[in-house]
């Protein structure tokens, strides 16, 4: 019984007409890589429904925000990965370039902060100079 309700908590995540619960998020993320068997298959199934879903890319800025995980905040960025080569040319020029802007504005808040944070997110920041160089 437990199994199914975490499984029903999970799928309020592909409901884009609600407010993202990023925690919940993050709790996925946890049960894809911390289990093994049914749980792990729940969370794999939830999250590439929220990755394939057309308007996940707009809950990417939201994730990396909030989220407290980093591999949620790399989930995030293969969504926003994914929007680029896939779909960047058909998104209007003032959404690319917002988007475009918020990367900047992300990686130089990251650049700029403390060596040792610097040194725990080289491989998101990594990943964010990568997507940099895709929208450029």
């Amino acid at each position: 019984m437990a199994a199914i309700s975490i499984e029903q908590e999970a799928m309020t995540l592909l409901d884009f007409t609600q407010k993202p619960n990023i925690a919940l998020l993050d709790e996925v993320v946890n049960c894809f890589y911390g289990t093994v068997g049914s749980q792990q298959q729940m969370a794999q199934r939830v999250l590439t429904q929220f990755k394939e879903h057309p308007e996940s890319w707009s809950r990417v800025d939201a994730i990396l925000e909030y989220s407290i995980n980093q591999q949620t905040k790399y989930f995030a960025l293969q969504i926003l990965e994914n929007l680029i080569r896939t779909r960047w040319k058909a998104l209007p020029r003032e959404q690319c370039e917002g988007i475009k802007k918020y990367i900047v504005g992300l990686i130089i808040k990251l650049s700029s902060g403390d060596p040792a944070q610097q040194m725990q997110e080289k491989v998101f920041l990594g990943k964010l100079n990568v997507i940099l160089v895709q929208v450029w």
